[in-house]
């Protein structure tokens, strides 16, 4: 099912607001990529399969080109971060990442139709250890994968931020 037609649970209206923004095919924005209407990085549909596993479209833009027409391996680990920190919320948890390892397996083509898949390992407590695969659209041609751990936080994860932050200010 498409971002679009899912609800969204307290933790996601938390974090993207009561009333989100999305693109036109219901892809929920980040803070980030609002005042954009298109995430930044590409993405434009995920939808929830069978066993929690979610599948990702996108396509590299262009100016993530780290190479004539192949993509930068920044672009690759963080389409997948975004992927992978995307999976918590689907179970009304926050998480933030707190380690990824990026494989790059062959190169990413930047405008190109890809597919990415992601699911949840395991979970230890509040520690998500989540797994996510780029291909290439149709075939079965894997071009990154990652693996991160994901720790769970709660909402006011944010507003502890900005104390902090206000602190190291003074300091």
């Amino acid at each position: 099912m498409a971002d679009n037609n899912r609800s969204l649970n307290p933790v996601m209206r938390a974090i993207f607001g009561p009333e989100p923004v999305t693109t036109k095919t219901g892809y929920l924005l980040c803070v980030g990529c609002r005042e954009r209407g298109s995430c930044q990085f590409g993405i434009i549909s995920n939808e929830i399969l069978e066993g929690g596993k979610v599948r990702t479209l996108l396509r590299c833009p262009a100016n993530f080109a780290g190479g004539p027409k192949v993509a930068h391996g920044g672009w690759v680990s963080a389409v997948l971060d975004e992927m992978l920190g995307h999976l918590s919320l689907y179970e009304n948890k926050f998480s933030v990442t707190s380690s990824l390892t990026v494989d790059y397996h062959r190169p990413v083509p930047v405008e190109h139709d890809l597919e990415g898949h992601a699911w949840v390992e395991k979970r230890d407590g509040e520690r998500w250890h989540v797994v996510g695969e780029v291909y290439l659209l149709g075939t079965n041609t894997l071009l990154a994968r990652a693996k991160g751990l994901f720790i769970e936080r709660d909402i006011s994860h944010f507003e502890r931020l900005k104390e902090w932050l206000k602190n190291q200010d003074k300091a």
